[in-house]
């Protein structure tokens, strides 16, 4: 097996997992909004749920620690699956440990093609993890990969983004700066998103020369205006909307009693995100099934143990 290596992995950033980054702001985000909402509308919101909850196989044997107010860990997948479908890859995945008694976040951004060992001995990329088993198989990766025992997961599609921004009926944002390269009425000064929109909005980063910092306050603001138009009395007219825009575009194992104490009790943990960093290289590894080489991003050892150091330390784990 001949393997090439290439310059560190940060100095070649892959596009499609700068542009998908977005995940955690977005999935942390709309958490907790959905959780502060499902106080209001507890039985509208149960059934919708119902049908997204999707529990993981650990989950019959396991107890909740949320409300004890533990410390616990939180996989947010971005897929490349369409509405509905069970299929498609792992297109991001950033995990996070949240602790209420520090009331901080631990986050980490896993790059879609770090390179893996499934079960079966085969080596592939972390993101087949969610076609051969989906967001279980998912979960059992990156649990291997950083050694950080997972509790919850929540996934969306990225179409699920975009129907959330169209089902509250749009969002009024302030850019402070002219973006109009992607789309011309990005420009400086109060704009109002529809959902795509929206959604070509916080992907923008090569435009904006603060590149991802830039992007991130977009990202921000724009779950600012989701929450603004949920806690607004245009929230009981666009209630069914957003109802079909999550049971579309969303699966987790997290319950209803969840979601509730994570919104009530936990949410002040927003502003205080620690963003941890997984150096690495990327190689190129030839492949008998293909008969050609394919580009794998292999992690740092020492890194990648700096951040599981970090991720148990939060979490009230030994090392």
């Amino acid at each position: 097996m001949d393997t090439i290596r290439f310059q560190p992995f940060e100095k070649k950033p892959s596009r499609l997992m700068h542009r998908l980054q977005i995940s955690f702001v977005i999935l942390l985000g709309i958490a907790f909004t959905l959780g502060g909402f499902a106080i209001h509308y507890y039985n509208g919101i149960q059934q919708t749920l119902n049908s997204i909850h999707v529990p993981l196989s650990k989950d019959k044997t396991s107890t909740s620690t949320l409300t004890d107010g533990h410390a616990f860990s939180i996989l947010m997948i971005g897929t490349d699956a369409r509405a509905g479908e069970k299929t498609g890859r792992s297109d991001s995945m950033i995990l996070a440990t949240i602790n209420k008694e520090k009331n901080s976040v631990k986050m980490l951004s896993i790059p879609r093609d770090t390179k893996v060992t499934y079960d079966d001995g085969d080596i592939g990329k972390i993101n087949g993890s969610y076609s051969k088993g989906g967001a279980e198989g998912t979960v059992n990766a990156v649990e291997k990969l950083m050694n950080v025992p997972i509790d919850y997961y929540v996934t969306i599609n990225m179409k699920g983004f975009s129907d959330l921004v169209s089902a509250v009926g749009g969002v009024r944002v302030t850019n402070d700066i002219n973006l109009t390269e992607v789309n011309k009425r990005f420009v400086k000064g109060k704009i109002d998103l529809n959902g795509k929109e929206a959604l070509q909005y916080v992907r923008i980063r090569h435009e904006d020369p603060r590149g991802d910092f830039g992007r991130q306050d977009r990202q921000r603001d724009v779950i600012m205006g989701i929450s603004n138009e949920l806690a607004g009395t245009t929230s009981i007219t666009h209630f069914n909307k957003l109802l079909k825009a999550v049971g579309d575009n969303f699966t987790t194992n997290l319950a209803m009693d969840d979601i509730i104490e994570i919104a009530t009790n936990y949410s002040s943990v927003r502003n205080n995100v620690d963003t941890l960093k997984m150096e690495g290289e990327g190689v190129s590894i030839y492949s008998e099934a293909y008969g050609f080489n394919l580009y794998y991003y292999e992690p740092e050892a020492k890194s990648k143990t700096a951040a599981t150091k970090a991720f148990r330390e939060h979490l009230g784990l030994s090392q």
